[in-house]
């Protein structure tokens, strides 16, 4: 798994930061949180295509984080993509889609589909499902997680051919959860070859809201947590006014939900030097890193 952050920026594009869009690709699927302004262009400055993406996710209706899908699905449309598309928002995205569509005058080749929601389970796949919770935002505004089905336990090869199982394929059945037959006529079930099952990997994407008890929820035990952080702690005041959050905020958010890396994003223009954040973030949570444009950040699998 694999976390590329198109665009750290908030509300104003700036010459290091552009606008909110975070890429996940795991398992060659490409899932897209949201898509600032200029998204298409950050994804070829990042080398990670078109054609892999699978399913964009928007967070909320502010221009900010949805105004780069026309442009999106323009070029997308242009380069005769023919794989279906799906975007999943708030209420009032299917609306924008038909109008965007409709104004720019662009036929899609490919089937897209627009989901609205509000919450819950919102989206699944093989070993993977992506669920959807409120936050706490000036207007309607959706965190999401990606959380994979646990794996298997490691594989006891010597308990495997102690057994009389042979090396080969029936090594790769109990490895991936199914019993196998032997010549004998035994039936080896896995438990009794593998150790036991390893959780799987959980990424988290909360921009933008306050620091809000449904986002640690939603945050709980998570692998990677991106959070809002456009202010220091000097604009307190003006981060919940905004419905915003400030970096200390946001790592109180990690530490509360035992998350094991935080990525501060929707980092505010006036930020020339973004130490401050980290460190003020770092206080309260040491594993914190503000994210830069094109960042590419590894989730390995859990032991």
């Amino acid at each position: 798994m694999k976390v590329v952050t198109l665009g750290t920026g908030g509300a104003i594009p700036t010459v290091k930061r552009a606008l909110p869009a975070t890429a996940l690709i795991r398992e060659g699927k490409m899932f897209l949180f949201d898509c600032g302004e200029g998204t298409q262009l950050q994804m070829r400055r990042a080398g990670i295509g078109f054609g892999r993406l699978a399913t964009i996710f928007i967070s909320h209706l502010h221009g900010d984080h949805l105004a780069g899908l026309p442009g999106l699905l323009m070029t997308m449309s242009l380069l005769s993509r023919d794989k279906p598309l799906q975007i999943i928002g708030p209420p009032g995205l299917k609306r924008f889609v038909k109008v965007t569509k409709e104004t720019f005058r662009f036929h899609s080749e490919y089937e897209l589909t627009v989901q609205e929601i509000e919450g819950g389970r919102v989206d699944q796949g093989p070993g993977y499902l992506v669920e959807a919770c409120p936050m706490d935002h000036s207007i309607f505004a959706l965190g999401y997680a990606l959380v994979e089905e646990d794996r298997p336990g490691e594989f006891d090869l010597k308990r495997a051919l102690k057994l009389g199982v042979p090396e080969g394929p029936l090594f790769g059945q109990l490895q991936r959860g199914k019993s196998v037959s032997l010549a004998d006529g035994r039936v080896i079930q896995p438990h009794l070859v593998l150790g036991r099952s390893r959780k799987g990997r959980k990424f988290v994407h909360a921009l933008d809201t306050r620091p809000c008890p449904a986002v640690v929820g939603l945050a709980e035990d998570a692998d990677l947590l991106v959070h809002d952080a456009m202010f220091a702690q000097e604009m307190a005041e003006d981060a919940r006014q905004m419905g915003h959050s400030t970096a200390s905020g946001a790592a109180r958010v990690a530490k509360e939900a035992g998350v094991r890396q935080l990525l501060l994003s929707h980092i505010s223009q006036r930020y020339k030097d973004e130490q401050v954040l980290l460190q003020e973030a770092q206080l309260v949570f040491p594993q914190t890193v503000v994210a830069r444009d094109l960042m590419s950040v590894q989730v390995p699998l859990r032991r």
